[in-house]
C-alpha cells in the first residue's frame, strides 16, 4: 500500500515475467485489509520487490481508501511481432497523433451561463459508479472542461450539440442506435461542427479509440463469407455478443493441458493466484487450439467485425473457484469495460457452465459500440451494479462444455464470483493488427495485447 512510483511497476513487472512497466495505480479497496509489505522504495534496477527498501513483513498499517493497495500494468512478454508505429507515420482520422494526448484539464475557470442538459457530467452521476469520491472529482474536471471549450464561441456550439439528434447519452458515454447509419459517425470524426463534442466531451485516449475503432463499425463494404460466417458477424455487431454452442475441438486434450498448467503454482506460466487459489491464470502453449485457430467460418466473422487485417494475440486458461464468493479480491468482478475499445474475446468452456450458480460472464446487452468519455483510468471503467442492472439488458453467458461464446471487451461486462461451482475457460484475444502498434505509438497506459497471456500472434 502507498504511493504508486514507475520505478516500483518496473520491478514487479520483471520479476513477475511480464515485458514493460506501462503503468502503476492504486485501487481503492473496498474494505480495509492486511497489509504484508509498505513503505516501499525501489531504483528500478532491482530483480525482485523484495530487493527494495521496505518495512518489515507485516508491520505496515492496512491497506485503506488513504494508503490504498498498489496494482501496475505491464506489456506481455514476447512482444516481437507488436512494433510501435512512427508517430510520424500513424494515421489516425479526425486526430492529430502529436498534439491528442495533451492535458484536457481545464484551465481557467470561466462560465458561459446555464449547461444543463448538454452534458452528462453533473455531480449526480456518481451514483452510476463504484467509486464515487474519485468521480465527484472527475465529473468537476470534465463540467470544467466542456464550460472552457462552450466559451470559445456558446452560440455556435449549442447549436453544434443538436447536429446529432440520434446521439444516445448516458453517464459512461455516447453511442448511436443498431441501424443508424455511418454519417453521424464520420462528422463527428471530421466535422467542424462536432468539434465541441470531440475537444469537450471526449478525453484524449477516447478519442484515439474512436478514430481507431469507428471505421470498423461501419465498413463499406462486407467480404464475402458463408451464412455460418454472417451469423456470428451480424449477432455481434448489433448485441455484441455471441454464443456458440459447440466449437469442435478436442476437449480430452484441453482438459488435460488445463489440469497440468493450473497445478503449476511456482511455475511462470502461472500468471494469478488470488485468495490461496480462488482465482487462479495459467498462459502455456495449447496445441489443441490449432483447429480453432484455422477455422475459417470463425475467423471469416472475427475479420468482419474487426477488419481484415485481424490477429489472435494470445489466450489463456482462467478458474474461479468454490473460494471466490466476492468482488473484494477479483478485479473483474464488477461491471467495467476493458478500457481498450474494440477488440474480442473468444471463450471456451471446459466444463458446463450454468447461468445461475456457475460463474458465468454477465453481458449488457447493446453496450459494445459505447464511445466512453474517458478511458484512461480504472476507477472511471468501474459501474454501480444496481444501476447497471436497472438501466441496461444483461445477459448471462452460461453454456455447455465444448461451447462458449465471443464477446466485445469494450461492452460493459462483469465476471460473476458468486456461484456454488467452479469454472474454467480458455480465454483467446482477438484486436486488429494496427491497433496495438498505433497504442504503442503514443505510449498509452493501455496494455495491447494484454500481458497476461501466452503470445500467440496468429494472423487469421
Amino acid at each position: 500500500c502507498g504511493k504508486p512510483t514507475t520505478e516500483i511497476s518496473k520491478v514487479l513487472c520483471k520479476q513477475l515475467g511480464f515485458g514493460r512497466a506501462i503503468g502503476v495505480f492504486s485501487i481503492a479497496p473496498k474494505k480495509e485489509t492486511s497489509n504484508w509489505l509498505s513503505a516501499i522504495e525501489c531504483k528500478g534496477d532491482e530483480e525482485s520487490i523484495f530487493d527494495c527498501s521496505h518495512s518489515e513483513w507485516g508491520a505496515g498499517p492496512g491497506c485503506s481508501e488513504e494508503q490504498p493497495p498498489l496494482a501496475v500494468r505491464c506489456e506481455a512478454a514476447g512482444l516481437d511481432n507488436v512494433e510501435a508505429i512512427p508517430r510520424s507515420e500513424l494515421v489516425l482520422p479526425g486526430v492529430d497523433p502529436e498534439t491528442v494526448l495533451e492535458s484536457y484539464k481545464p484551465q481557467h475557470s470561466e462560465k458561459c451561463g446555464s449547461l444543463s442538459g448538454l452534458y452528462p457530467f453533473q455531480s449526480n452521476q456518481t451514483a452510476a459508479f463504484v467509486y464515487k469520491e474519485k468521480i465527484k472529482e472527475w465529473l468537476s474536471d470534465r463540467t470544467g472542461r466542456l464550460e472552457e471549450v462552450m466559451c470559445r464561441d456558446p452560440k455556435k456550439n449549442t447549436a453544434s450539440v443538436d447536429e446529432f439528434p440520434d446521439l444516445r447519452w448516458n453517464p459512461y458515454g455516447f453511442d448511436f442506435p443498431f441501424d443508424s447509419t455511418n454519417v453521424q459517425g464520420e462528422k463527428i470524426l471530421h466535422s467542424e461542427k462536432a468539434k465541441v463534442l470531440r475537444e469537450g466531451y471526449l478525453s484524449p485516449n477516447a478519442k484515439v479509440f474512436w478514430s481507431l475503432d469507428h471505421p470498423h463499425r461501419h465498413p463499406e463494404e462486407l467480404p464475402k463469407m458463408s451464412d455460418a460466417s454472417k451469423a456470428i458477424f451480424h449477432n455481434l455487431s448489433r448485441d455484441g455478443f455471441v454464443k456458440i454452442d459447440d466449437w469442435g475441438l478436442d476437449m480430452d486434450a484441453l482438459r488435460k493441458t488445463a489440469d497440468w498448467a493450473l497445478s503449476q503454482r511456482e511455475q511462470k506460466n502461472v500468471t494469478v493466484v488470488l485468495d490461496d487459489g480462488a482465482v487462479i491464470m495459467a498462459r502455456p502453449r495449447v496445441p489443441a487450439l490449432d483447429a480453432l485457430l484455422n477455422n475459417e467460418t470463425v475467423n471469416a466473422a472475427i475479420r468482419a467485425y474487426l477488419g481484415q487485417d485481424s490477429v489472435l494475440h494470445g489466450y489463456k486458461i482462467l478458474r474461479l473457484s468454490k473460494r471466490l464468493q466476492g468482488a473484494d479480491n477479483y478485479i473483474a468482478a464488477d461491471w467495467h469495460h476493458d478500457r481498450a475499445g474494440r477488440r474480442l474475446k473468444l471463450f471456451i468452456f471446459l466444463h458446463d457452465v450454468e447461468n445461475f450458480g456457475g460463474r458465468p460472464t454477465e453481458v449488457a446487452n447493446r453496450t459494445h459500440n459505447l464511445v466512453y468519455w474517458h478511458y484512461e483510468d480504472y476507477f472511471t471503467s468501474r459501474y454501480d451494479n444496481e444501476y447497471v442492472q436497472k438501466n441496461f439488458d444483461v445477459h448471462q453467458l452460461g453454456g455447455p462444455r465444448g461451447g462458449g461464446f465471443i464477446f466485445d471487451t469494450n461492452t460493459i461486462h462483469r465476471g460473476s464470483p458468486f456461484g456454488t461451482k467452479m469454472r474454467e475457460t480458455i480465454i483467446l484475444e482477438y484486436h486488429n493488427e494496427y491497433k496495438c502498434p498505433a497504442i504503442h505509438s503514443l505510449g498509452l497506459n493501455v496494455p495491447c495485447p494484454s500481458g497476461d497471456q501466452y503470445m500467440a500472434y496468429h494472423k487469421i
